[in-house]
């Protein structure tokens, strides 16, 4: 093979894969795109008449979680509903909770609103990813005044809870949520953060509809492994449970 041969099969494949990393980009584009609009129909209630008039007259929201989640609508896919925070939220101040872990994907609008219901000396763990802005996020939880009580962890959910159990943290939070639209090990996810919530805490699951996805014949790996982890929740004896049409699915499970 010639010298110029190869220079040009080394040219073509640099360009094949010049291609591959340009469509790679635009479908994640889209995809990022398409979620985002997607979650502010189901979330915002914007194509059901009746969940837009629900949320308008039992949402109250707290001028800075309000601004912080009009912020997060135009740049990131914002997985957990306004009405989800607020339920949570009551929960916890109805439980009297004082030790909160968030393994969310809500760019810190759900840890804002659980740390407002804590007392002074409460406490709230929030895990986020390194992709999601935390900037904005610190600035809301500055201006609402709860900053002080919020520790961030940026790292991944597995490290999250591993580290927290090493640290000897079993049966230490009241309440804990976590959101499973992205988790295709969420059994495993399950039993730790279980053990992670003290007896008559909540475990609040968030992502059990998977945006529809587990309704589909030919569902993903993630919408698979979320119906499994439904199907084994609703046979386990060690929590009761509740599953409400809230935001993209969410189950509350009670640890007994």
């Amino acid at each position: 093979m010639s010298f110029s041969s190869i220079q040009r099969d080394a040219a073509v494949g640099v360009a094949l894969l010049g291609v591959s990393f340009a469509v790679g980009l635009y479908i994640g584009k889209r995809y990022f795109l398409f979620r985002r609009r997607k979650s502010q129909k189901i979330f915002e209630g914007q194509d059901d008449p009746r969940r837009s008039y629900l949320l308008r007259l039992s949402l109250r929201e707290h001028p800075s979680a309000k601004k912080l989640r009009q912020h997060l609508s135009g740049i990131a896919p914002h997985d957990v509903s306004s009405d989800t925070a607020q339920l949570l939220g009551n929960l916890a101040k109805l439980m009297k909770s004082q030790r909160i872990l968030d393994i969310g994907r809500s760019c810190g609008y759900n840890p804002l609103v659980l740390a407002l219901v804590l007392p002074r000396d409460g406490k709230l763990t929030a895990s986020f990813c390194e992709t999601e802005d935390q900037s904005y996020a610190k600035e809301s939880w500055k201006a609402a005044g709860v900053d002080q009580k919020i520790h961030m962890e940026v790292k991944s959910v597995e490290q999250t809870l591993d580290d927290l159990l090493s640290a000897g943290e079993a049966s230490s939070f009241d309440l804990i949520y976590i959101n499973m639209a992205d988790e295709q090990n969420c059994r495993t996810c399950y039993e730790k953060t279980l053990r992670l919530v003290r007896v008559g805490g909540i475990l609040a699951i968030d992502g059990v509809l998977c945006y529809g996805a587990i309704l589909k014949k030919s569902a993903s790996a993630t919408a698979q492994a979320i119906q499994q982890l439904n199907e084994a929740v609703l046979r386990d004896v060690r929590v009761a449970l509740s599953m409400l049409p809230m935001g993209d699915g969410l189950m509350l499970c009670f640890k007994l």
